[in-house]
Parts: structure tokens; sequence; C-alpha cells
């Protein structure tokens, strides 16, 4: 029978008793290890990569997100000032004697103004605004009123149409040609 290497190299001198059987307890240990164990370790580091990648970009979509909604956030908050300050600055004061009536709604809402304001509102040269600062009406000029509404819809805005007759003015009309006696008060 033939020798083995390692028998061969024993009687020639090359290794001896005790470096012998290291090899051979090494090469018992690397037998009992499956492969498959190596590329386990292979598959569960890349797991953990992209279990890595994963949390990262969804990391990165959270931050995406929190940061357009601060954008957002500032943009109306911007808006809001600057609504803010066409009010402060355009505000129209009020204060008379006369009620000026507009519906806000479903509700009919009433401003105590003068004469010569109540002509400008119902003639559609002012508007009522509703201030959201502190959850009154203002009045302010037709154009400031239009740039408010162009900036934020949710502003209640009022603005009469003059060229819209109601049914009282319907029947004014109709009797135009008869003269009122000065004397008479109504």
């Amino acid at each position: 029978m033939a020798l083995s290497l390692q028998d061969q190299l024993k009687k020639s001198g090359l290794v001896d008793e005790k470096k012998a059987k290291q090899l051979e307890r090494a090469k018992r240990k690397e037998s009992k290890q499956p492969p498959q164990k190596k590329t386990v370790q292979k598959n569960v580091k890349q797991e953990a990569e992209l279990a890595r990648k994963k949390l990262r970009l969804e990391q990165i979509e959270r931050d995406r997100k929190l940061n357009e909604e601060r954008n957002r956030d500032g943009e109306w908050r911007a808006k809001m000032a600057q609504i803010r300050q066409l009010i402060e600055a355009n505000l129209v004061k009020v204060g008379g004697e006369l009620k000026f009536n507009f519906k806000h709604d479903s509700k009919v809402k009433q401003l105590w103004v003068d004469a010569r304001t109540r002509e400008q509102l119902s003639a559609g040269t002012l508007a009522v605004v509703e201030s959201k600062a502190d959850g009154k009406y203002v009045v302010v000029p037709v154009d400031v009123a239009h740039k408010i509404q162009e900036r934020s819809a949710e502003h209640f805005v009022a603005i009469a149409n003059p060229k819209q007759l109601t049914k009282l003015e319907l029947e004014e009309q109709a009797y135009a040609d008869f003269a009122i006696p000065d004397d008479l008060d109504w």
C-alpha cells in the first residue's frame, strides 16, 4: 500500500510528529465547518448593508417631507404677514351713523359707516375684508382687496357689484319718474 504524503514527509524528516498532528486537527476543523457559513455571513452582511441603505433613504425622505412642510408653513406665514401689512397700510377709518350690511357665509353682518364710505362701498370702490388678526371687519380699497384674494382665498372679502341691481333698487327705478316732496322724511 502506498504511503500518504504526510507519512512520506514524516519518513523523510521534513515534518515532525507534532506538526503533523496540528495540520490534521486544522484540516478536521475546516471539514466540520460547513462551507455555507461563509456565504451566510456574506448574505448577513449584504442584508445589513441593504437595511442601512433603506434606513438612510427613509430618513432622507422623512427629512424632505419635513422640509417641504416647513417651507409651506413659512410661505403661509409670509402671505399672512403680507395680508396684515396690506390691511394696516390701506385701512379706511370707519365709524358713523349708517349701517352697511353685507353677507358673510350665511349670516348678514353689519358695519357702521358714514354716508361717503357707504356710497363707496355700494359703488364697489371700497371693499369689506375680515382681519384675521383681530377677527373684525375692516374697509380697504378694492385693488387691495383683490391683492388679498390673490394671496389667500380663505380671507373673507366682500365687494359690492354695482351692476347687480337688487329687488328694492328695481322697484325704486320703476318710481323714479315720480317726485318725492322735500318735506317727507322716510
